[in-house]
């Protein structure tokens, strides 16, 4: 018996539909690994990634910033108040987001969220789209409605 594989994407697009929240799904023929790959398609300086780390405390991070921004673990340690913190292996990414590496978007299973606030500059952002070939636009507004993040400065 084959194996279908999960289809991430429609998780997340019914997700999104129970909570009414308006997106778009940008399809690639391809994984989308880097920001160029994805810019051929999106403008690039709204596109957002969505970061999941684990904390000395063993308990999951979801770091939301823009794509071309890299993450200050100092700063985070600082915030959250842990000894350590260190990027998530795939597994874990799947296990505690419910989403693969490279899909993981803002709205997973992670409650413990930090939002770079630069993300806030654009009206609409497009981030992981569940699977590793899409990303999806929404609204920004409706991810800081939705997520509640904590809003702090954590790039380099």
């Amino acid at each position: 018996m084959s194996q279908t594989k999960p289809n991430y994407s429609e998780y997340l697009r019914t997700i999104l539909v129970s909570k009414g929240i308006w997106h778009r799904f940008i399809e690639f023929d391809m994984p989308v690994r880097t920001v160029e790959e994805a810019a051929r398609k999106v403008s690039a300086d709204r596109i957002i990634k969505s970061i999941v780390l684990v904390g000395s405390d063993k308990k999951p991070i979801l770091a939301i910033l823009p794509a071309k921004n890299k993450i200050s673990y100092k700063k985070i340690k600082t915030l959250l108040k842990v000894k350590d913190v260190r990027l998530a292996q795939p597994d874990e990414v799947l296990e505690h987001s419910g989403y693969p590496v490279g899909g993981v978007p803002p709205f997973n299973k992670i409650s413990r969220i930090l939002l770079d606030p630069t993300v806030q500059r654009n009206a609409r952002s497009i981030a992981g789209g569940g699977d590793p070939d899409k990303l999806v636009e929404f609204e920004t507004r409706d991810m800081l409605e939705f997520l509640d993040p904590i809003v702090a400065d954590f790039s380099v």
